[in-house]
């Protein structure tokens, strides 16, 4: 039976009970299982089902699998993770959502993640293609490569790693935009090298009276004209 009253009655009272800080799920829960669930890379499927699986892990909902599942594609005991339908092998041949089976033509899957081999091998690659540049443009590209790129952590969206987020209030409650940074993929650092590479071309030499070392602008400069002071 319900409780609420007429129809077209609201309650005017504000909220009784409310949310002073947000939920963490490892507040009270350090074992390592809650470690290692934290850092799971939620990959082989689209966005949606990466923010459902996501939105499971940070509200402690999360639950792994005991055992392997067989996949609906190839019938064998090979689905390793939970809430995934598709092993990771049928997943990428078949280029569809391991959770719902979708068409990457219609939604963007979210690549898998690096196995060990693959690591080293890109890791060989980029230290053979910056040895060919000078030193300045090394230490630049470096810097990019170990910050990484930034998304939003909320639903995944790219941003530019230097854009300021500001605070969002909810409830009288001031919370920060929480800061993600993921590795670059291959293309992005390649993309990099070529146009650290494409500068050179263009005469740019190892120093430059208007960037700083690490990327900033200089605040004022020392080779001012005196003749203005005249």
């Amino acid at each position: 039976m319900s409780s609420q009253r007429g129809s077209g009655q609201t309650r005017k009272r504000a909220q009784k009970h409310k949310n002073s800080f947000a939920f963490k799920n490892d507040l009270h829960d350090k074992t390592p299982q809650m470690k290692k669930m934290n850092s799971l890379n939620v990959c082989e499927v689209c966005e949606r089902c990466k923010a459902q699986i996501e939105w499971r892990i940070k509200y402690k909902k999360y639950k792994p699998l005991s055992q392997a599942k067989t996949c609906v594609k190839c019938g064998n005991r090979t689905v390793t993770k939970a809430y995934h339908v598709c092993c990771k092998e049928c997943a990428k041949r078949e280029k569809v959502c391991a959770k719902c089976l979708k068409s990457g033509d219609q939604v963007n899957i979210e690549p898998p993640e690096k196995t060990p081999e693959e690591q080293q091998q890109l890791k060989v690659e980029m230290d053979r293609l910056i040895k060919s540049l000078p030193e300045r443009k090394r230490r630049t590209f470096l810097r990019y490569m170990n910050k990484g790129k930034e998304i939003d952590g909320e639903n995944g969206v790219e941003e530019q790693a230097d854009d300021k987020k500001e605070g969002a209030t909810e409830n009288g409650v001031e919370t920060a935009k929480k800061k993600t940074f993921v590795p670059h993929n291959r293309a992005d650092l390649l993309s990099k090298i070529e146009s650290l590479k494409l500068a050179d071309d263009e005469g740019d030499d190892d120093f430059s009276f208007g960037e700083s070392d690490d990327g900033s602008d200089f605040e004022g400069s020392e080779f001012d004209d005196d003749d203005d002071e005249e």
